[in-house]
């Protein structure tokens, strides 16, 4: 059975007429009456029948229509797709994200992006979570792209596109919610209350405070940072975290550290091994763009 087939069947179907379907398909009627034959044949039905000088479907050829109908329309959608892909400044692009940059990171580089590129025929497809299940999912296809922290697998890229600065998030009752600043060593006896330890930021933080010497007493640890900061408000704990719109809501304070530079890389991650379609690429290319930029500013 071949697309050519369905296609001069559903043709012909539309039309009931031999004639008339040869004429549309731009073939000879022994032509169109050998490939209905044929494909009859493989079936082992008959899918037209005469009725004087007309033909009409048969039982068979009526149940096989939609079927052959919707097998043409999904190839029709396949070209598209491709066609889509294969345009640079069109397609849809799947971006995963992880919750603390979505009031800044992604949105700047979303509409820097399409600053860059004159137009928004691009369209994104955004996909929020935790790093460890994004990078999943960066692996297996289901994202084309990820903002999250740097990350710890050789198969997956990075392109530090932006800096996130990590502040002490105390209680407003403690004893170091008005200072301006505060150094590792001034923490050392408090609890800490942590990020989960497959957070990417996890790992980076533990990294940080190695080389500082310094060691925290984590009690117990969360997968999110609403969680973190109303536990830090009980005063369960003190917690390091970015700045976030979402702790408004709590009665904690943020405070810098002046003895260590306590911040992290943001980057843009895809996965070595996954072709990219011409508008990811598109993305890809200005990500290492503004990258190149970020590795200029002072300090970096």
């Amino acid at each position: 059975m071949t697309l050519q087939q369905l296609r001069y069947f559903c043709v012909t179907a539309e039309v009931l007429h031999y004639t008339r379907a040869a004429a549309l398909l731009y073939i000879s009627q022994p032509s169109l009456s050998y490939a209905l034959s044929k494909l009859e044949k493989e079936l082992n039905m008959p899918l037209f029948e005469k009725q004087g000088k007309q033909i009409a479907l048969t039982r068979y050829g009526a149940e096989f229509l939609p079927y052959a109908k919707r097998a043409l329309s999904e190839l029709s959608k396949g070209q598209e797709r491709l066609k889509e892909l294969h345009a640079p400044d069109a397609g849809i692009i799947n971006l995963g994200y992880i919750y603390s940059v979505s009031f800044s990171v992604l949105p700047s580089f979303v509409d820097r992006f399409y600053a860059h590129l004159g137009s928004r025929q691009t369209a994104f497809r955004f996909h929020q979570g935790m790093a460890g299940g994004l990078i999943e999912q960066l692996l297996n296809g289901s994202l084309d792209l990820l903002i999250a922290g740097k990350p710890d697998i050789d198969s997956v890229e990075y392109l530090p596109v932006a800096s996130q600065e990590l502040y002490l998030a105390v209680p407003a009752s403690h004893p170091l919610a008005n200072r301006a600043s505060v150094t590792l060593a001034e923490i050392g006896s408090e609890q800490f209350i942590s990020i989960t330890h497959d957070a990417i930021i996890y790992r980076e933080l533990a990294d940080k405070f190695k080389k500082a010497s310094f060691s925290p007493n984590i009690v117990f640890e969360a997968d999110e940072y609403s969680s973190i900061a109303a536990s830090v408000t009980t005063g369960a704990g003190v917690a390091i975290m970015p700045r976030l719109p979402i702790l408004d809501n709590f009665n904690l304070r943020l405070i810098p550290f002046s003895d260590v530079p306590m911040t992290r890389d943001v980057c843009m991650l895809r996965y070595k091994l996954h072709a990219m379609s011409p508008a990811v690429q598109s993305v890809w290319d200005f990500a290492r763009h503004a990258s190149e930029s970020y590795r200029r500013l002072p300090g970096r």
